[in-house]
């Protein structure tokens, strides 16, 4: 039964026997009227406030948030009238029924009730701290990097027993700004964004014809479809790319070498005022050194307290899901101005922080973007980067984990899916136009429609080839409702049968936004094949699912659909929607896809 339904039982329950009475003739008085609701009152007030410090007990909610301080305020308003009328239940309560004008109010009774009242209260709060009382043991720096990442996994998992039994390793404290800012460096200004014609299915495939050099208006047009600043809502700077709860962790930075109107270089790009902050010297030891050839390479990194502070110890697979959707902006946008943009699966995060002068744990690179012309050179060896001490705890022991320093798919059956047609909508128009859609209506998508997002979606991997996808198919034309699998040469191979609408929104935390889909993207990675590339296959996965899940947004936008990713759910209830192993497959990503209400 649904949350709402439970909350609402006590008041439906007590309206039907209102009602009955009513219809006998024996409906209740003023008095006892008052009386029982304001019983009812008491025990929604105790429910609400007992769970609230529950909670923050438990160090599970950022309790100043707005929505909490409405919270805090109505609960103080309901107590206040429950304070006056505690005098009137209390007396009603021991039998002493409908007070007269000349009896004298007691007082004595006030501070018991304010007595149990705090014990309540009390109780609610030693509760939460008592299934909280250790954080979860964070991994020896000495552990083997799989190990780390393995037990990374399990630790950020969320589940609907889990919660009892953990809480966050360190204290992330206040949302950092979030924009970061070179105040005393020379900036550059990167003047107004000309994005190129090519369409959104082009631009995915491969670059366009190309004869000129890079250029700085280039560079700005690529930096503002990957992360510039694309409207202001509700006093908010929305983005190209979307990011978990809109907290944009991601931070770009640019290797200039070969760059017309622009010094060699190493520059940070400052989205809220478009332009880049001059940092220095361009080093050859930064760490990337499949990049020497390149005409300039785009360094993401990661500000983890931005997602930290509200998600805790799953910000960094969120973050680095962010990062996997600003790479294929990126990439994409590349593409559509005929430049090569590969994702460096090695590179040395130490000497690659040290060149941009960040301390690599707060602020830690994430991926690099090499933009080129020419072929790409063959791959150097890389070695795992080491543990060291961290001040984030586990997501510092991931982070770390996942990074590298230089040393001194399955074939199976399906349906085929109906021959795709490209998409006609400009690739630059579809990331400045890409919105998180989160009302649908009613109607089921057309099928051509969802074959044709699904073959921009599948490109070669470009850093992981663990990634699976699914589809929970919920209303499509000419397609059962059921689990699909999207398999090799544009098919989809059922895995199972029914409604699971339902499922899906529980498993996405009672989301509306996923249960309310049209069709639910599920994207997983099977552990063996993620592993075998070592821990760094983990992060990989991550930014593997990112990309196709950017594809999956921008080809609803381009198409006329809306969508919207999720990457709130609970691991073992999502591995059980697609059908899996949850010790095997390890799901990442939902994005929920529809026909978006107007």
């Amino acid at each position: 039964m649904p949350k709402l339904a439970w909350v609402l039982l006590p008041l439906a329950l007590y309206g039907a026997w209102l009602v009955v009475a009513m219809a006998r003739g024996k409906a209740p008085a003023r008095h006892a009227l008052n009386v029982q609701l304001s019983v009812l009152l008491m025990a929604y007030l105790l429910a609400t406030a007992g769970l609230g410090i529950f909670w923050v007990a438990n160090q599970q909610l950022p309790v100043f948030d707005w929505h909490y301080l409405f919270g805090y305020g109505t609960l103080c308003l309901v107590a206040l009238h429950l304070w006056f009328n505690l005098p009137v239940v209390w007396r009603s309560l021991r039998g002493g029924g409908r007070p007269t004008a000349r009896r004298a109010q007691p007082k004595r009774s006030l501070p018991v009730l304010a007595g149990v009242a705090a014990l309540a209260l009390g109780a609610g709060y030693l509760a939460g701290a008592a299934h909280a009382p250790v954080p979860a043991a964070e991994p020896a720096a000495s552990e083997d990097d799989v190990a780390a990442v393995v037990h990374f996994h399990r630790h950020s998992s969320l589940s609907r027993t889990g919660v009892f039994g953990s809480a966050p390793g360190i204290d992330w404290g206040d949302a950092p700004p979030p924009f970061k800012r070179y105040r005393d460096a020379p900036a550059v200004a990167l003047g107004p964004v000309v994005a190129a014609g090519t369409s959104l299915s082009a631009a995915l495939r491969a670059p366009g014809p190309r004869t000129q050099p890079l250029m700085l208006t280039e560079v700005g047009t690529l930096l503002h479809l990957a992360a510039g600043i694309t409207q202001r809502r509700g006093g908010q700077a929305l983005r190209a790319a979307p990011s978990s709860g809109g907290l944009f962790p991601s931070e770009l930075y640019l290797l200039a070498r070969r760059v017309t109107g622009l010094s060699p270089g190493v520059y940070h790009y400052d989205a809220e005022g478009h332009r880049l902050s001059t940092l220095g010297p361009l080093s050859d030891a930064a760490g990337v050194p499949s990049a020497g050839d390149a005409d300039a390479a785009v360094v993401l990194t990661s500000i983890f307290h931005r997602a930290g502070y509200k998600y805790r110890e799953r910000a960094w697979r969120y973050a680095v899901a962010d990062a996997g959707h600003l790479l294929e902006n990126l990439r994409v946008a590349a593409h559509a101005n005929g430049l090569h943009a590969v994702l460096a699966p090695r590179f040395d995060e130490g000497r690659l922080a040290a060149a941009l002068a960040i301390d690599g744990v707060r602020e830690a690179p994430l991926a690099v973007v090499e933009l080129r012309s020419g072929t790409r050179p063959a791959p150097r060896a890389f070695a795992p980067a080491g543990a060291n001490a961290g001040s984030l705890g586990a997501t510092s022991r991931v982070q770390q984990a996942t990074s590298l320093r230089l040393p001194v798919e399955d074939a199976g059956a399906g349906s085929a899916l109906p021959v795709p047609q490209p998409a006609a909508m400009p690739a630059a128009r579809a990331i400045m136009e890409r919105r998180s859609r989160r009302r649908f209506t009613a109607d089921a998508v057309p099928l051509p429609l969802l074959a044709s997002l699904l073959a921009d979606m599948r490109q070669p991997a470009q850093l992981s080839a663990a990634v699976r996808t699914y589809l929970v198919v919920n209303r499509v034309q000419g397609l059962a409702p059921g689990v699909y699998r999207h398999g090799p040469g544009h098919a989809i191979e059922r895995v199972r049968s029914g409604e699971f609408a339902a499922a899906a929104r529980a498993a996405a935390l009672a989301q509306d936004v996923i249960g309310d889909a049209a069709v639910v993207l599920v994207l997983s990675a099977d552990r063996r094949t993620l592993l075998a590339e070592g821990a760094r296959g983990y992060r990989h996965a991550f930014i593997e699912a990112g990309l196709l899940g950017e594809r999956w947004l921008l080809g609803a936008t381009a198409r006329g659909l809306g969508a919207c990713p999720v990457g709130a759910f609970y691991d073992d209830e999502a591995a059980a929607l697609i059908g899996v192993d949850g010790g095997r497959e390890w799901v990442l990503h939902f994005a929920a896809l529809g026909i978006a209400e107007r």
